[in-house]
């Protein structure tokens, strides 16, 4: 009985490690395959420089955005916000009458809430002035004839307005001053890459890859506005789009002249 479990066990063992040698050897033959498929990669891939280029076009603005509000102060809510429509509905009248369309009149706020009266002197003797209620309504007016700007927001100073702020110019179609600067952006990517590549004798081939970065948006270079007995003294200026291209170049060793 003894030896027959001692002969068990042995072909056990036995059975065990050739299963073993079997995946090892299993594993060889698959290292042994992947090794030439490696071999046929390329030895070196293009030796490449990446730059980024940036350019700047600056144009006269074409529109300019300007909120206009009414802000009125009354004890009675009823009153505080019939008066405020009234004036307001004065205000974009005059608006259309200086040529502005009403759907580029868009009411971007109208708040209502109470405050206390305007405290009493140290000492003073009487009742607290009552709250009251104050109205906020205002309008953003979009002018597309910069030269009426000035015309445009007295209208609406002597029809009520009582507000005026976030004056802006801007482009209604930036599309032409950005393919400029997208050209430029390209011209000085290269000539960065071939700055940087001729410092170390080098030459600079194709593109291989380009990426156009996020562009920095529409600034104003000058804006200026002022009150004078005429009505509002505006300058609208310049504006300036700004782009950025980043593009890899290949490159190699410059040919001997």
């Amino acid at each position: 009985m003894l030896q027959a479990l001692i002969s068990v066990t042995s072909r056990k063992h036995q059975w065990m490690a050739a299963a073993l040698l079997a995946a090892l050897a299993l594993a060889l033959v698959a290292g042994g395959a992947a090794s030439p498929a490696r071999a046929q990669e390329p030895a070196d891939s293009p030796r490449t420089i990446q730059v980024t280029g940036f350019g700047s076009a600056s144009g006269a603005p074409d529109v300019a955005l300007v909120q206009l509000g009414v802000q009125l102060f009354e004890t009675d809510l009823g009153t505080a916000v019939a008066n405020a429509n009234a004036t307001m509905e004065a205000v974009i009248a005059a608006l259309v009458e200086q040529g502005i369309a009403r759907e580029d009149i868009r009411t971007t706020n109208f708040s209502i809430y109470q405050e206390s009266g305007m405290p009493q002197p140290l000492g003073a003797e009487g009742a607290q002035p009552p709250m009251r209620y104050v109205v906020n309504n205002m309008v953003e007016v979009k002018v597309r004839d910069l030269d009426q700007i000035s015309a445009v927001l007295q209208a609406a100073l002597d029809a009520g307005a009582n507000n005026v702020y976030g004056l802006t110019f801007g482009l209604d179609d930036a599309a032409a001053l950005e393919a400029e600067a997208r050209t430029l952006a390209v011209e000085d990517a290269r000539a960065r890459a071939e700055a940087l590549a001729g410092a170390f004798g080098l030459e600079v081939g194709d593109p291989i890859s380009i990426r156009e970065g996020a562009d920095t948006g529409i600034s104003p270079r000058i804006m200026e506005a002022g009150f004078g007995g005429a009505g509002p003294v505006i300058s609208e200026g310049q504006l300036s789009v700004s782009m950025q291209v980043t593009v890899t170049f290949e490159i190699a060793p410059a040919a001997a002249s």
